[in-house]
C-alpha cells in the first residue's frame, strides 16, 4: 500500500468563535497535481498555512511522507510558496537564494545554479531583484521553494497578478516539475481556467468543509454535455428517470431543475416518459460546463474566481 505524500485527518482550525476549517480529510499521492478550489474565506489559505506549519490546527492530524506533523526530515521534502517572499532589492537572484540557502543550512551551493536553470532565470541571475518584472519575481519565489530539492510543492495563488504570458510560463513550469521531476503539487488559484489546464484532481472547499473531491477524468465527464431539465415536479421526474434508466447520472438543483449527465442522445425518450408520467417540461436544453461553472453550481453565488 502506497504511503501518501500528504495525509490530513479530521483537521480543524478555530479562531475564538469562528470556524476556519472543519473536519477536513485529504490524502495526496505521488505524482498528483491537486487543485484546492473555493471562494474567498472558504479555508484554502488556512489549510495551506497549517500544512506549511505557519499556524497550528485546533484538532486533527497532518502527516508528510508518513511522518508526524513537525518532523524536520519530512518538512525538508516540502517546498512552500504561500505569500510573497522577502527578497533584497539590491541583491540579484543568485545572491538572494544564497542568503536563504545559508539561513536554511542547505549544504549544496551548486543547487542555486540548478534551480535558476530549472525555472528559466539563469540568464537573469545577475540582474537586481528591483529590476525584475512581476513574472520574474514569481519565478524567484518558486526557485526559493525548490531550493531544498523538494518532492512536494505547496503553492497558494502562485500566478496571482501575472499577465496571460506570465501565467502560461508558470503553467508550463508546474507541468515540467511534475512530469519530468515527479514533484507532487498542491495548488490553489482564483483563476480556475489555469487549474483546469494542469490539475489531475480537484478538491472543492466551501465554508471550511470539503464538499467534493473529483479526479480529472470524472470532472471532465461531468463538464461535458449535459441536459438541463426544468419541470413542474422534480421529485416525480426523478422517480420516473430512475425507474427507466438504471444507471442514470443526475443532480437535482434548486427551482425544480435537474442536470442529467448521461443519456444525452435519449432526450426524446426522456421527454416522452415525463409527459406520460404527467410531468410538465418547462425547459430541456443541452449545455456544457467549464470548471468555473461547475464550481458555481456547487456553491452558488459570487464565486470570487476568474476565468481567462
Amino acid at each position: 500500500m502506497k504511503t501518501p505524500v500528504l495525509k490530513i485527518t479530521n483537521l480543524e482550525k478555530r479562531y475564538k468563535h469562528q470556524v476556519a476549517l472543519e473536519s477536513t480529510n485529504l490524502e495526496l499521492y505521488q505524482g498528483e497535481i491537486c487543485a484546492i478550489i473555493g471562494k474567498n474565506g472558504a479555508g484554502k489559505s488556512t489549510l495551506f498555512k497549517m500544512i506549511a506549519e505557519e499556524t497550528f490546527p485546533t484538532k486533527g492530524e497532518i502527516t508528510l511522507f508518513g511522518e508526524p506533523y513537525g518532523k524536520h526530515n519530512a518538512r525538508e521534502r516540502m517546498g512552500v510558496m504561500i505569500e510573497t517572499n522577502v527578497f533584497f532589492d539590491n541583491f540579484n537572484a543568485a545572491q538572494n537564494l544564497e542568503y536563504y540557502r545559508l539561513q536554511r543550512g542547505i549544504p549544496e551551493k551548486a543547487i542555486i545554479g540548478k534551480v535558476l536553470n530549472r525555472i528559466g532565470l539563469a540568464e537573469h541571475q545577475r540582474k537586481k531583484f528591483s529590476e525584475y518584472s512581476l513574472g520574474m519575481k514569481q519565478r524567484l519565489s518558486l526557485a526559493l521553494a525548490l531550493l531544498s530539492s523538494p518532492d512536494f510543492l505547496l503553492l497558494d495563488e502562485p500566478i496571482n497578478g501575472l499577465d496571460v504570458e506570465g501565467m502560461v510560463e508558470m503553467r508550463q513550469l508546474f507541468l515540467k516539475l511534475n512530469q519530468e521531476h515527479q514533484i507532487t503539487i498542491l495548488i490553489s488559484s482564483h483563476i480556475l481556467s489555469e487549474l483546469q489546464s494542469i490539475a489531475t484532481r480537484f478538491v472543492f472547499l466551501n465554508k471550511g468543509k470539503v464538499i467534493q473531491d473529483l479526479s480529472r477524468k470524472k470532472l471532465l465527464g461531468m463538464s461535458q454535455q449535459f441536459i438541463l431539465l426544468r419541470v413542474n415536479d422534480a421529485k416525480k421526474a426523478c422517480f420516473i428517470l430512475e425507474n427507466n434508466f438504471v444507471d442514470i447520472n443526475y443532480k437535482v438543483l434548486a427551482s425544480q431543475q435537474l442536470e442529467i449527465y448521461n443519456y444525452i442522445a435519449d432526450r426524446q425518450k426522456i421527454n416522452r416518459l415525463l409527459n406520460e408520467g404527467n410531468v410538465d417540461i418547462l425547459e430541456m436544453t443541452v449545455k456544457s460546463k467549464n470548471l468555473e461553472e461547475y464550481f458555481l453550481g456547487l456553491v452558488g453565488g459570487n464565486n470570487n474566481v476568474e476565468s481567462h
